[in-house]
């Protein structure tokens, strides 16, 4: 009779029994399938991130220290001299963000499922906060012993030794902190998009 809604036959474990309109089982399974999930990384990817992190971290780590052997050396010491502001502005710093790079390779097969967002934030801040202290440190230091780590040259010279030893690293780690970070909000609201997404669909089916 006109009014009345075609009923599907449904076996006991619930999927469609045979002999059911097929027109009606595709709009059924389309109703109930999970929502296309986006990969929060999009094309560059944390794995690339941490990558990047780790070799940039290393330079910024071992540059006071083996920089001189080849003629740039911004402190005006020579090379491989273990001292406080070699320790605490360069190598600290980088290996920090050394050890956080690695920890962002490792997590990153977990991003499209949505697992670790709260690790990838926290990585993400920490290699941001040793970019931010490759960046300043130098000036910090001058302020609070005296003398500022990176002898004065050439303009041309001293330009190149802030943009490779303090002021370069610092800002590319800070960016590359500030995309995990990203990453990680971004992962988190697709998966509550997604999940929004999916019970909507299961409540029509229900309906």
């Amino acid at each position: 009779m006109f009014g009345r809604s075609r009923q599907v036959p449904v076996s006991e474990e619930g999927a469609p029994a045979e002999g059911a309109p097929a027109s009606s089982v595709s709009r059924r399974a389309s109703a109930v399938a999970a929502p296309a999930r986006v990969n929060p990384g999009g094309g560059i990817g944390l794995g690339s991130i941490g990558f990047l992190t780790v070799c940039l971290g290393a330079w910024a780590g071992i540059v006071p220290f083996v920089g001189p052997a080849f003629g740039y050396s911004a402190t005006g010491r020579g090379s491989w001299i273990w001292n406080l502001p070699n320790a605490l502005l360069w190598l600290v710093p980088g290996a920090v963000a050394v050890f956080f790079g690695f920890v962002m390779m490792t997590r990153a097969p977990s991003v499209p499922r949505g697992a670790g967002k709260s690790g990838h934030f926290g990585s993400g801040f920490i290699v941001a906060l040793c970019g931010g202290w490759l960046a300043l440190g130098p000036f910090c230091w001058a302020v609070l012993e005296g003398f500022m780590p990176i002898r004065p040259a050439a303009p041309l010279t001293e330009l190149i030794y802030w943009v490779g030893y303090s002021i370069g690293p610092g800002v590319l780690l800070g960016i590359f902190g500030g995309i995990a970070m990203g990453i990680a909000v971004l992962t988190r609201s697709t998966e509550a998009t997604a999940l929004a997404t999916t019970r909507v669909s299961e409540q029509r089916v229900a309906a």
